[in-house]
């Protein structure tokens, strides 16, 4: 008798999408899911002014793009940034069309980043295991403390993690799904080259080295990954990247080749162009901090990890499945720890792995060794609030101060959140509702990361130039100028915040780049800057506290008259104007 459905093939059983579409609940998980992201991400933007370094730079440099309509060169103030491509910058610069210049734009891609992340590891959870696994993975990522901290920072590596993401995400289900490989490896080369003309070379390398180790070890990986080599995909890479690549080499050749080459040498070698090394993060802290950056979950698995790690990692068995996250975090921790430059937020990129790794472990494991863990989380939480008891109102008025921080109420909001959440999880347990055990200490955890981001905001004054900027904008008038004694970079800030230019003292520019006399005019020696303050109009000197005493001493020494204006964090702002 021959029925009315045809049989399902191997691949389409065990490989392919569900036979049946999925469940309204599958839908309502992630929908969920995407909404707390966006709310935490995008309701979060306007708190706190942007850092210096690699957050004015990045910001100053898309502000520089509209003022000059050079979209493809990324200038701070007016010098040419040619250390990364240039992906960032213009999807600041279409924030700022949209929402105007300010600091919520410029964090809007960034908050978009984040959700994107989460969604593709929803989406990678569910294609390896099933919705539920995709749900706790995208819970446990979006609720690291990295991820508050890092996914919040105006920098690559956000918007680079999601592209990687997306790029697995793509590959894993071109692997799964024959009838449309095609297409799903046209969009891991398509998110590839995006990630390359976000960081660099990276972009390519850490996915296909992740899809490579799975094919090492996995027969089928290696029959179907070898479609990804198709010529027509790498066609559609150099498409991509080529143009600003290639106007880079006409514009730029000897500069751009000796900036690349000089940050690869520090990236991958741990060294200077000359040769020095590279003060950087001993191995041990950058793996010790890694348990602080997957905090809470990095505590809840372990007891898992410890005492049924049989169980929960299967070593006899690894399937294809449980590969992908291990061979995704190694590729990326890999190079980090064994030659390269170590900096914590180089890893945000592996968070993703870690999470969907971490939900594989809280799901297998016993109750009892959850319950253990959610206890561990709990303990964590009591020892905050007995620092939260210990610690003085606010910090003592001295040079290392937070300004005026509320320690004891933030401490104390975060204790609250880790024994709400513990509790939740083990009262989730109790009642066999093992599927949304992890939503208990991810939602704890949400009150935690609020206070992160509170705090980060609240010290921003410390790394900050936006209030001294904010001053000098009401005071400078028609010809007033702006002195900063310090490199450019920690300068970045004020670049955006500033609505002029202003001028470096004391600074040599990058040799490694061509100037115009213009640009060369941005930098003064400490002769030139005093014929500066000798104008007559307003000029303003902003240096540090500890330069203090000397400048004190120079201005009287010329001038007889020493005015400070201002103080913002550990910067003094001085006028030739009484």
């Amino acid at each position: 008798m021959v029925t009315g459905t045809g049989a399902l093939s191997i691949e389409e059983t065990f490989l392919g999408p569900q036979a049946l579409p999925p469940p309204p609940t599958r839908h309502a998980l992630f929908a969920i899911l995407i909404a707390l992201a966006a709310l935490v991400h995008f309701g979060t933007i306007g708190i706190g002014d942007l850092y210096s370094e690699t957050e004015g730079q990045y910001a100053a440099a898309a502000r520089e793009m509209i003022q000059s309509g050079q979209y493809l060169l990324p200038t701070n103030d007016s010098i040419p940034r040619l250390q990364k491509p240039p992906l960032l910058y213009w999807l600041i610069v279409a924030s700022y069309k949209l929402f105007g210049v300010n600091t919520a734009a410029t964090r809007v891609p960034i908050a978009f980043s984040v959700v994107a992340t989460v969604a593709f590891t929803f989406l990678i959870g569910e294609r390896l295991a099933d919705y539920w696994r995709g749900f706790a993975a995208g819970l446990i990522y979006l609720t690291l403390s990295g991820t508050f901290i890092f996914g919040r920072i105006v920098m690559p590596e956000p918007l680079f993690a999601a592209l990687f993401a997306g790029a697995i995400y793509c590959g894993l289900s071109g692997f799964q799904q024959r009838h449309q490989r095609r297409a799903w490896f046209a969009g891991f080369w398509i998110c590839a080259a995006f990630a390359c003309l976000t960081k660099g070379p990276h972009g390519l390398l850490f996915p296909a080295a992740t899809l490579a180790a799975l094919a090492i070890f996995y027969r089928e990986a290696r029959m179907r990954f070898r479609s990804l080599l198709w010529w027509p995909y790498l066609l559609l890479f150099l498409a991509i990247i080529g143009p600003w690549y290639l106007w880079i080499e006409i514009h730029f050749d000897g500069p751009f080749h000796r900036l690349v080459a000089d940050e690869w040498t520090k990236h991958l070698l741990g060294r200077y162009p000359n040769g020095n090394w590279y003060d950087d993060v001993p191995r041990w802290q950058f793996l010790a901090s890694h348990l602080a950056w997957l905090f809470p979950w990095s505590l809840a698995i372990l007891p898992g990890l410890i005492f049924s790690w049989r169980r929960v990692m299967r070593p006899r068995e690894i399937s294809f499945q449980d590969a992908l996250p291990m061979a995704w975090a190694i590729v990326v921790l890999g190079p980090v720890l064994a030659i390269g430059q170590r900096q914590d937020y180089y890893a945000l990129s592996m968070f993703s792995a870690f999470a969907l790794w971490a939900a594989m472990i809280f799901e297998r494991a016993p109750n009892s060794m959850r319950n253990l863990g959610a206890a561990a989380v709990a303990l964590a939480g009591i020892a905050i609030g007995f620092i939260a008891v210990a610690l003085p109102r606010r910090l003592p008025k001295n040079e290392s101060e937070w300004g005026e921080t509320d320690l004891r109420w933030t401490a104390s909001i975060a204790a609250i959140g880790l024994l709400t959440g513990a509790i939740t999880t083990v009262y989730l347990l109790c009642r066999r509702r093992e599927k949304i055990a992890t939503v208990g200490l991810a939602f704890g955890m949400i009150a935690v990361g609020l206070c992160m981001i509170s705090g980060v905001a609240r010290i921003a004054p410390f790394f900050s130039l936006a209030d001294a900027a904010r001053f000098l904008n009401s005071r400078l008038g028609t010809n007033g100028q702006v002195l900063f004694e310090g490199p450019p970079d920690i300068a970045s800030s004020l670049g955006f915040y500033l609505e002029r230019k202003f001028v470096m003292v004391n600074q040599e520019p990058d040799p490694r780049i061509p100037l115009t006399p213009e640009q060369r005019s941005l930098f003064l020696e400490e002769k030139a800057a005093l014929e500066q303050w000798r104008a007559p109009r307003p000029v303003f000197l902003i240096i540090e506290e500890k330069r203090v005493v000397y400048w004190r001493g120079l201005l009287v020494q010329h001038f007889h008259v020493y005015h400070q204006v201002a103080s913002f964090g550990t910067y003094i702002i001085l006028s030739n104007q009484l």
